[in-house]
Order: structure tokens, then C-alpha cells, then sequence
């Protein structure tokens, strides 16, 4: 077995876990583990900007409301205001490090529009390659810290626990060689920056990696899970075959490219925002056409420079023979965002002590049921900031003795024998952009049936925590739509769907009011 420590262990190479890599390194020694190589990160991938209130006709405040009202009565009122006023300062510093946000003539930074946002607050880099730019900029600063160690190609298979049950670290292999067990010991704290989950659904805009490992394996330790139900489809994702979908970015519909039915009718006429309605709204109303073996495009005709505005969107459309120029663009939704996952404070922490959880896979109440458009590389952000303020002040006792806690996984699951393609074809038609009761239970029967031949494995107890979660929310609301509950209930207004794991094996679930969901 190989061993190696240090006093942190943060999993997941993406924007959360490279900025926590870059602030704990003036702590201590720090392992940065991840499946993928950074470039294969959904950060790297990012299109769409970040959210901060930099103008001067806009503020915190402004930007707060648009994202409270994006939730739909389910985000933390005060962790939206801690971040949206953090936003201005989080930017700068990335400029300070290097990041080429693009700027206008007079040096300002160039701001633009994406959907359910009311003022003009996202920063690019580099046209659509946003995350690209950070992601590179990152990745060069990290190579010159010595504190810092990579390691790649290591599928996580459960998380270390001492007697008390603090995560002290967490057990691997590596990719290619399932023999080879590589067992990372944390001094002082092992952090989860694992991403989403839309690897679970058959249609997604997430690289590989992003199959929701981090939030069984925050389940299987007893960390607490919350809103698993809201997972957001980003309605335009290039429609060419695949199920590993190419993103087409909301700020193409923020310069004016519009959704258009075989005729050219467009389909958001008749809404208030238009194409730029909240991302459930735009995804469900594509759906209707889809349902009816109806296709839609995105008419980009109408913006000039095309090329120059989004190149990495343009240069990807040409090699699949289309001009945005000239051609409309077949378009359909696909899963990109999963808002609820791992309860977590801003600092990270968790309800399990050792245990902290950064970006996507952790629920801060920020996104609430459906999130605003470039906040998440935001909360990214502001978690990493948090989490090092809250390491410089704590004091951690020493790991002690570990075991591997697997108490639902009872078996390390060797590389590469996930069910996955399965359980995406389950989830698409289960838990996709419209469910309902039946549609849920069939899954979960499937799902169980899985478990049966896989039953150690981290992919099926993430898809069948989410589907018990939708099935337990009996509302629509926001990224979550039950055809059979088609309208939203007051009585849920700021109320959480709360999952954990007791140490006697028994799966609790509730609901919770938001805000006092405790870590």
C-alpha cells in the first residue's frame, strides 16, 4: 500500500480545490488529488463567466435579489449576501494573479448579460473560455509552490475515519493498476471539491469525472445531504448525438441569439424575459417541442463577429460543419448543475469533524432551487477564501488510528467497473427535466436492482439518493418539476430536503427549514 500525508488533503482539482491548494499551501504541506487532470475539470470547461457587482449603476444588493429570486424561496438570505459582497473583491484578485479578463478600450473590465440577471455583472476571459483562463492561471501558480503535490489518476474509493469518526483522509487507486492502493492521511483536513453529477444523467454538458462520487462518499462517512432533487439543465447544449453534450453559452442569448422552433417561430415570445428567463423556465419550454419529436435551434445570425465574441463556441461548431454565421443550431437541454449536495458552511465545514466540502458538491444555500447564472465559479471562490481564514484560526488534533468508512460500500470498487452508462439511461428517464411519481419509482427499482450486482458502487448511490430526494419533494419548484405536482407549495417555501446516514445504518430523511440546517 502506498502512503502519503500531509495536512491537507483536497480532492478534486477544479477552480474550489486549486484556489484551496494555493491558500493552504502557506499552511502546510497540501495534496491535491483528482481523477482528472485539471483540464478535464468543469471549471476548465466553464463557458459562462463570473457574477460580481463591479459596475457602478449595480450593487451587491441588486445582484443578491437576482439570485434569491432565481431560488425560488430556498436559498440562505445571509450566505447570498456574504457572497455577492465578496464578489467584487474575489474578482480583483484574480486579475492581481494574472487572469486576462477581458477589458473595453478604456481598461474597464467588459461586462455582460446572462439570464435572470437584471444588470450587466459577468466577467469574461477570453471571449467563452473563461474557465480555460483561470483554470491555466491557476494551474502555473500551483507549479511553483513547493507545498504543493499533484496526483492524478486516482479514483477515490472511500473516506478514513478514526475512532471519534473524523475524516483524516481517504483511500485510492490508481487508474489502470486496481491493485495499487494508495492511502492519503490528513493532518489537519480532508476536503471534498469533487463537482456535480451530471455524469448520472444520459445527456450533460459535465466532463467525465463529474459523477457524483464526493456526495456518496460524503454519505457513506455521515455527513449530511440537502436539496439532491435541484439539478439544473442548461437548455442549450449543441444537439449533434452524443451524450457528452457541447455547451452553447447563455451569453450568446445575452447578445442576442434567440431560440427558434423548424418554422423560426421563437419559442420564448411569449415570456416576460424572453430567452433570457431562468434556466428551468428556458429547459422546460424546449422540452414541450422535444416531446413532440419537434426540433429547436439557436438563431445566432443577428451578432456580429461571432467568431471574435465566442471562439472556442465557433471553432467547435465548424468542426461539426455548422456556421453560427449562417446556420441556425440544433439545440436541446442537457443536465449541468447539481444545486444541492453536501451541507456545508462557507468555510466548508461539514457535520462531520475533518470532513469539508468546496463548489459543486457542497450545499451552502447559495444556489437554492435553481442557480443564477455564473455564480457557481463565484462560490468556488469564496469557499477557498473562507475555508483558509477558517484553517488559519483552528486548531487540529492529530489523525490517530483509521478505518475505511464504507458502511453502505462494503467493498472498494476497482477502476473503470462502474455501472454508469446504465445508470444514465435510468436517470434521463426518471429524474430528467420533467418527473413524476412513477417515473421516480421505476428508477429507484432499477437502481436497487443495480445495487444488487454493484453494491459498492459510489455512481448508484448517488443517482438513487437524488431520485428518493425528488420523490420526497412533492412540489415544483425551481430545476425540480413533478408532472403529477405541477405547481409550487407555499408550505415548502424555505424548507430543505435533508438526508444522512445514522451510525446504525438507517437512512434519515426530512425536511428542514433553511438557515438551520446545522453542520
Amino acid at each position: 500500500m502506498e502512503i502519503l500525508e500531509a495536512d491537507f488533503v483536497i480532492i478534486g482539482s477544479g477552480l474550489a480545490g486549486s484556489v484551496a491548494a494555493y491558500l493552504l499551501s502557506h499552511q502546510g504541506e497540501v495534496l491535491l488529488v483528482s481523477k482528472e487532470p485539471p483540464t478535464k475539470s468543469n471549471s476548465f470547461c466553464a463557458q459562462g463567466g463570473i457574477a460580481a457587482a463591479i459596475h457602478p449603476e449595480d450593487a451587491p444588493t441588486l445582484h443578491g435579489a437576482d439570485t434569491l429570486h432565481a431560488g425560488v424561496e430556498l436559498c440562505d438570505p445571509q450566505v447570498v449576501t456574504r457572497l455577492t459582497e465578496q464578489a467584487p473583491k474575489l474578482v480583483r484578485w484574480l486579475a492581481e494573479i494574472g487572469v486576462p479578463f477581458d477589458r473595453r478600450p478604456t481598461g474597464e473590465f467588459a461586462l455582460g448579460l446572462e439570464g435572470a440577471h437584471s444588470r450587466r455583472r459577468i466577467l469574461h476571459a477570453g471571449g467563452d473560455a473563461t474557465g480555460r483562463k483561470v483554470m491555466e492561471t491557476l494551474t502555473d501558480a500551483l507549479s511553483q509552490l513547493k507545498n504543493v503535490r499533484r496526483v492524478t489518476n486516482v479514483h477515490i474509493s472511500g473516506l478514513l475515519q478514526n475512532h471519534k469518526r473524523s475524516v483524516i483522509g481517504a483511500l485510492g487507486r490508481r487508474e489502470g493498476d486496481p491493485s495499487h492502493i494508495t492511502q492519503l492521511v490528513a493532518r489537519r483536513g480532508t476536503v471534498l471539491a469533487t463537482g456535480g453529477a451530471g455524469q448520472l444523467f444520459e445527456r450533460t454538458t459535465n466532463p467525465a469525472g463529474a459523477t457524483g462520487d464526493g456526495i456518496a462518499l460524503a454519505y457513506t462517512a455521515g455527513a449530511r445531504l440537502r436539496n439532491l432533487e435541484f439539478v439544473q439543465f442548461h437548455p442549450t447544449a449543441l444537439d449533434h448525438g452524443d451524450s457528452q453534450c457541447f455547451l452553447i453559452s447563455e451569453a450568446v442569448r445575452g447578445v442576442g441569439a434567440v431560440l427558434v422552433d423548424a418554422e423560426g417561430k421563437p419559442i420564448m415570445g411569449d415570456y416576460p424575459l424572453r430567452d433570457l428567463e431562468p434556466r428551468d423556465v428556458v429547459a422546460r419550454a424546449m422540452y414541450s417541442y422535444t416531446q413532440r419529436n419537434q426540433s429547436v435551434y439557436l438563431d445566432c445570425r443577428g451578432i456580429q463577429d461571432f467568431a471574435e465574441k465566442f471562439p472556442t463556441i465557433y471553432h467547435h461548431c465548424r468542426s461539426r460543419g455548422l456556421n453560427p454565421a449562417v446556420d441556425w443550431l440544433p439545440v436541446s437541454p442537457a443536465a449541468h448543475f447539481m444545486m444541492g449536495g453536501i451541507v456545508a458552511s462557507m468555510d466548508g465545514r461539514t457535520s462531520v469533524q475533518g470532513l469539508y466540502a468546496l463548489g459543486e458538491v457542497a450545499a451552502t444555500g447559495v444556489h437554492g432551487a435553481n442557480r443564477l447564472a455564473s455564480n457557481s465559479l463565484l462560490e468556488c471562490l469564496a469557499m477557498a477564501f473562507s475555508l483558509a481564514d477558517h484553517m488559519r484560526s483552528t486548531k487540529t488534533e492529530p489523525a490517530g488510528d483509521c478505518t475505511i468508512a464504507k458502511p453502505t460500500l462494503p467493498d472498494v470498487s476497482p477502476a473503470g467497473s462502474e455501472p454508469l452508462h446504465i445508470v444514465q439511461s435510468v436517470m434521463w428517464q426518471a429524474a430528467g427535466i420533467i418527473r413524476d411519481e412513477d417515473s421516480l419509482k421505476r428508477g429507484l427499482a432499477a437502481l436497487n436492482e443495480l445495487r444488487q450486482e454493484y453494491r459498492n458502487s459510489l455512481t448508484v448511490c448517488a443517482a438513487s439518493l437524488l431520485i428518493q430526494s425528488a420523490l420526497l419533494r412533492e412540489e415544483s419548484r425551481g430545476a425540480h418539476y413533478r408532472r403529477d405536482f405541477p405547481r409550487l407549495d407555499p408550505r415548502l417555501n424555505e424548507v430543505d430536503t435533508v438526508i444522512s446516514l445514522e451510525r446504525t445504518g438507517r437512512r434519515s430523511w426530512q425536511f428542514e427549514h433553511v438557515g438551520l440546517v446545522q453542520v
